[in-house]
């Protein structure tokens, strides 16, 4: 991954008191990080770093929209973001993080490269489970699942997944309670039921 010069920040240069930073993250710096989970998007980071005598302060705020997967149908969606983080840096003599928001920078080095943070704050965003609206998953997608759906219609509706169970036919729920069911679960239902 090449690092612009325009997301790497020399902390041993700024003076004591406030410093504000604006990005506009768009399908370039998605495409430079080259992280798993985004790879394009518009967002507006506004960074604030606050220098004090023996640490620095870095607020993150950032907000816009990101491309991600439907897991549904797998096409592309757009998945708002809006995050505020904040990250402490201190000099010390090897780079190393301590924590998920202690960063410790090379004295010697004195700088820090904002790219990859943003970018993580950004993924850390994003749902576990990202669809679209009901009625916007890619048609012949959604077919092809309906076509190849191993549950029944009433495991359907009892999850969370609206869409997908008003797409499953009355015929296909029509032609699995027509199925003969095997007589030894008849025999091992009459079990249950007498305990």
């Amino acid at each position: 991954m090449e690092i612009e010069d325009t997301y790497i920040v020399p902390l041993k240069d700024l003076e004591i008191g406030d410093h504000e930073f604006h990005y506009a993250l768009d399908d370039k710096f998605f495409e430079m990080v080259d992280g798993p989970e985004v790879n394009s998007g518009k967002v507006q980071a506004d960074i604030i770093i606050r220098k004090t005598l023996h640490s620095f302060l870095i607020n993150f705020s950032m907000e816009g929209t990101v491309k991600v997967l439907c897991d549904r149908c797998l096409s592309e969606m757009d998945q708002e973001i809006s995050c505020e983080e904040s990250l402490t840096v201190k000099f010390g003599e090897d780079k190393s993080e301590e924590d998920d928001r202690l960063v410790v920078v090379s004295e010697e080095e004195g700088e820090i490269d904002l790219s990859w943070y943003m970018y993580e704050f950004i993924a850390l965003q994003i749902p576990i489970r990202h669809i679209h609206e009901a009625g916007e998953c890619d048609e012949e997608m959604v077919k092809t699942l309906r076509k190849h759906l191993a549950v029944d219609r009433n495991e359907i509706e009892d999850s969370d997944d609206d869409s997908l169970a008003s797409d499953v036919s009355s015929e296909e729920s029509e032609e699995n309670t027509e199925r003969e069911i095997d007589p030894r679960w008849n025999a091992l239902k009459k079990l249950l039921d007498n305990n």
